[in-house]
C-alpha cells in the first residue's frame, strides 16, 4: 500500500512539474504548449526515475 501511495504523488508532482517545464520550454521557444502531453511524459518519467532510484537503492547493499 505505501508503494502504491508512494507513485500516486509521484505521478502528481511529475505531472506539474512536466507542466511547468513545458510552459519554460514553449515561453524560450515562442510556441504553444501542449499541457496534457506534458503532464503525461512528466508524470511517466517520473515514476520511472523514481521506481528506478528505489530499486538501485535497495539494492545497493548486498547484506540485506
Amino acid at each position: 500500500m505505501k508503494t502504491i501511495f508512494k507513485n500516486l504523488i509521484v505521478i502528481f508532482w511529475g505531472a506539474i512539474l512536466g507542466m511547468v517545464l513545458g510552459y519554460i520550454g514553449s515561453q524560450l521557444e515562442s510556441l504553444q504548449a501542449n499541457f496534457e502531453l506534458c503532464a503525461i511524459l512528466g508524470a511517466v518519467v517520473a515514476v520511472v526515475a523514481s521506481n528506478c532510484w528505489t530499486f538501485i537503492t535497495t539494492h545497493a547493499n548486498p547484506e540485506h
